[in-house]
């Protein structure tokens, strides 16, 4: 990890020390996240040496392609989206605990190293099933406001869960 640049999301400018975070690059839309959690962490880092940024449109449309493509967009935030975009476009390693980004990431090329736990052993893709009919439906195109909330299957009218694709 020497040497790359790193993007740091909100979990790691939470709980790595502050020595640790000089010279990354965050997403503004983090700001709020933070302030929201933590406010006296907040203050804090915002006296450090961060390179705060927001992502190009198109490495914004990227990083949402990535997560459609492998299942997860709905378990992201569009602050996690964002962390993801400024990867893409600064060619940068995310420095997260979150499953969902370091597997995003992995599949799609980006770099990742995890915070404070081991991160995740093998990336998945995620498909939807009917809990009636069992038929697989295509997995989220968006990130949702109610996370686990994925809509009905349209033959039977119940509802979809998120399992692992091919299992």
């Amino acid at each position: 990890m020497v040497g790359a640049a790193r993007v740091l999301d909100t979990g790691a400018l939470l709980n790595l020390p502050p020595n640790r975070l000089s010279g990354g690059l965050v997403a503004n839309s983090q700001r709020e996240e933070i302030a929201r959690v933590d406010k006296d962490r907040s203050l804090l880092i915002e006296g450090l040496r961060l390179h705060w940024r927001n992502p190009s449109a198109e490495a914004l449309q990227r990083a949402k392609e990535a997560a459609q493509a492998s299942g997860d967009i709905s378990g992201l935030s569009s602050v996690d989206l964002d962390v993801l975009a400024i990867a893409i476009e600064h060619r940068a390693i995310v420095v997260s605990d979150d499953h969902r980004i370091q597997n995003v990431a992995g599949l799609h090329g980006v770099g990742w190293h995890p915070v404070l736990n081991e991160g995740i052993k093998e990336h998945w893709e995620w498909v939807l099933e009917c809990k009636g009919c069992k038929k697989l439906h295509a997995p989220p195109e968006n990130v949702s406001r109610f996370r686990r909330t994925y809509g009905s299957c349209d033959d039977c009218g119940s509802k979809l869960k998120l399992k692992r694709g091919g299992s």
